[in-house]
């Protein structure tokens, strides 16, 4: 797993680990890499079957991701470290924490993300809008059969309807999107339809901070309400004007709530 890192080992201040989104890279971080390293040691994985990272689409699952994140945290001698899970990001720090434990962590930021993304009868704060199982097989079928057209119609989900992105930051990562390989992102979506981690939430015992945009086209703000009273002591900081982004639609903002989670850590 290709791994960008901002310094050497002994870099001051403990580690961020930045976990991009489905069909995202570790460059989707860059503000905060420049925010960040000079007093943290920063990491950005480009996760299995993403950018640097190729992997045949039948290896690719949430578990087999935090598999590759349980090496990186050996290879890279990782302690104390705070994992910052955007989207899928978040689902697979989950299912590191839920088979590797949380030793080695001293905190987990959540944005913008829900344990389950299909809803159904008893669950209803999955994706926006009743997005259920049928719906999910719909969008799989969509990405294999052309993911060019797909990536380009997802990209604005990404923002709020009203997002100021620079046209030229927006070029960029429909290109870089659209670079994936449908067949791979198919694979990591079935696997991401059928994961729950609603059981491990309330079993938290580290420091988490939950951040959302209240205009995320993904994901109501109930959903982000739901996380903060089902996790022990969780902050929650909600970015007005943000969508589904914002580490990207508001980097000094998202990065001033960020700071502050780490010094009261």
């Amino acid at each position: 797993m290709y791994v960008a890192e901002s310094g050497p080992g002994n870099t001051p201040g403990r580690p961020l680990v930045f976990l991009h989104g489905w069909a995202a890279h570790g460059g989707y971080f860059t503000p905060q890499l420049a925010a960040f390293s000079g007093r943290h040691r920063v990491l950005l994985p480009d996760l299995p079957g993403h950018r640097h990272s190729p992997a045949t689409p039948a290896d690719l699952t949430i578990p087999y991701l935090a598999d590759q994140l349980h090496v990186m945290f050996r290879t890279y001698d990782l302690h104390d470290a705070v994992l910052i899970g955007w989207s899928m990001g978040a689902m697979v720090a989950f299912d590191y924490i839920a088979r590797y434990g949380s030793a080695s962590l001293a905190g987990l930021v959540i944005e913008d993300m829900t344990p389950r993304i299909i809803n159904d009868r008893d669950w209803q704060f999955g994706i926006r809008n009743g997005f259920d199982a049928a719906q999910s097989e719909t969008a799989m079928q969509m990405m294999r059969a052309d993911w060019p057209s797909y990536a380009q119609n997802a990209l604005p989900r990404l923002f709020a309807r009203d997002s100021r992105i620079d046209p030229a930051l927006m070029k960029w990562l429909g290109a870089e999107m659209a670079g994936n390989d449908g067949d791979a992102m198919a694979a990591l979506w079935a696997s991401m339809a059928q994961q729950d981690y609603r059981w491990l939430l309330p079993q938290l015992e580290l420091p988490v901070l939950i951040l959302h945009g209240n205009e995320s086209q993904l994901y109501e703000p109930a959903v982000c309400q739901w996380l903060a009273a089902n996790i022990n002591g969780a902050r929650r900081v909600c970015f007005d004007g943000a969508g589904h982004s914002p580490h990207l639609e508001m980097p000094d903002a998202y990065n001033r709530g960020l700071s502050e989670f780490l010094e009261a850590l």
